[in-house]
């Protein structure tokens, strides 16, 4: 089921041939690097993929396979979290390095904060951010959204900042 398409990138369920791309994207180290710290074995990936991406999405909210059109290839996964009180969701995402920099986790974004404010109406987009990801705090930072809070996990050295993009803010940039 294709969800929905960018100019370069395609979201859609999660397909059996997407599972070597998956555990490839998933045990690289620097991929993981802000999402955990640690690469997975490739064991608990290709679980994982088996029991928790494989098939999934089918409506809304999850993580979408995201696929680069012009290669036809998985390149990582993005969407949106369900919202707890209704009033947001929250963003993420997850590239393979071989595709840092392009521009797909702008693309990605975009894509998934006009999902949230114009098919959901939401009221908020939320995002987090592992500490020391530069990258991903400028993207956030680009469309307007805004440092809420910190989160520091205890026993496991990981800091946690909270972002939060308000639909009022995303009008304004948007000129509407």
């Amino acid at each position: 089921m294709i969800f929905v398409e960018t100019e370069r990138l395609l979201f859609r369920s999660h397909e059996p041939g997407d599972e070597a791309d998956f555990v490839s994207m998933h045990t690289d180290a620097e991929v993981r690097r802000y999402v955990g710290g640690q690469a997975w074995p490739v064991d608990k990936a290709r679980s994982r993929f088996r029991e928790q991406y494989l098939g999934r999405p089918t409506e809304i909210y999850g993580l979408w396979a995201t696929v680069f059109k012009e290669e036809g290839k998985y390149v990582g996964s993005c969407g949106l979290r369900a919202p707890g009180s209704g009033m947001g969701a929250s963003l993420g995402y997850y590239l393979a390095r071989a595709y840092w920099g392009r521009g797909l986790a702008t693309e990605a974004t975009r894509a998934f904060i006009d999902v949230a404010f114009t098919r959901l109406g939401l009221q908020r987009v939320g995002a987090d951010v592992e500490k020391g990801n530069a990258a991903s705090e400028h993207i956030l930072q680009k469309f307007g959204f805004k440092y809420a809070r910190r989160e520091e996990i205890a026993g496991r050295g990981r800091v946690i900042d909270f972002y939060e993009l308000a639909r009022p803010e995303w009008q304004r940039r948007r000129g509407a």
